[in-house]
């Protein structure tokens, strides 16, 4: 797979399919093979750019001062699309992801040609905040195996997203606990400087965090800004609820109309 020195590391990327460029960028612990429910369905029309953020799947694990930081990985984009001689392109960014893409676009608007943020924050809700911490001083105890049967546990009989998050997991235990003990990037004051226009998409079922409550957030703060909301569903959207998420980002980025599905609610500006 082709690699690309960025930012003083280097930087691993997958790209499939012909077409216009856009940028993929996964959620935490895990690779660019996170994608992989995307690829059939999305590369028919778009060329996926889809890389493996620092400190995940065989990018460099290096950060500076040895401190995990989603504004380094922000700035990691900015370095990979001059690498590629790009300087517009619409971006699709889940959970971790999600965050990342948001910090880029805020600090970076003129590079974004549209933006999907699945599964993501712009701030910690305090609920979500008392679950991270608990959980961060139970798991560093923990045997690696058993934090990965405990990450899996909520997804229940959903096999197929159980065999993604497995099939793309990238982190060691190390560089688990540096990415859940980091400090998160609140950056909801900074949104309105986004003039992408941008979809939203969270679930309504709760895991570690309130979603709906953080997609309000995001939605209300960004300008130009859609929201979906799935039914019982939760963070990855990219597996449990692959291709309604499929062909939703499709449309997005082809510029149609939402379909309306069963399940699914949307806002929109006024």
């Amino acid at each position: 797979m082709p690699k690309v020195l960025v930012n003083g590391m280097t930087m691993n990327y997958e790209v499939r399919g012909t077409g216009k460029p856009v940028l993929f960028i996964h959620g935490s612990g895990v690779s660019w093979k996170m994608w992989e429910p995307q690829i059939e369905s999305l590369s028919e029309r778009y060329e996926m750019m889809m890389i493996d953020m620092r400190g995940h799947g065989e990018s460099s694990k290096i950060f500076p001062n040895n401190q995990y930081s989603m504004r380094v990985l922000a700035e990691d984009v900015k370095h990979f699309l001059d690498a590629m001689g790009i300087s517009r392109i619409s971006i699709v960014g889940l959970s971790q992801g999600g965050v990342v893409s948001s910090l880029f676009a805020v600090q970076y608007p003129e590079y974004v040609e549209k933006l999907v943020l699945s599964n993501s924050y712009s701030e910690v809700p305090k609920v979500a905040g008392w679950v991270l911490h608990a959980s961060n001083a139970i798991f560093k105890w923990l045997p690696y195996e058993l934090i990965l049967k405990l990450i899996l546990m909520p997804y229940g009989r959903d096999e197929y997203t159980k065999k993604i998050i497995r099939d793309s997991i990238s982190v060691d235990k190390e560089m688990l606990l540096a990415m859940k003990t980091s400090e998160f990037p609140e950056h909801t004051n900074e949104l309105h400087k986004i003039t992408a226009p941008t979809l939203v998409m969270v679930g309504d079922k709760k895991n570690i965090g309130p979603e709906v409550q953080a997609g309000e957030i995001i939605f209300k703060h960004i300008p130009d800004a859609a929201l979906a909301i799935f039914k019982d569903a939760f963070d990855p959207l990219s597996t449990m609820r692959r291709d309604i998420f499929n062909e939703m980002v499709l449309d997005f980025l082809d510029g149609k109309r939402l379909k309306q599905y069963d399940g699914i609610t949307y806002e929109y500006k006024d």
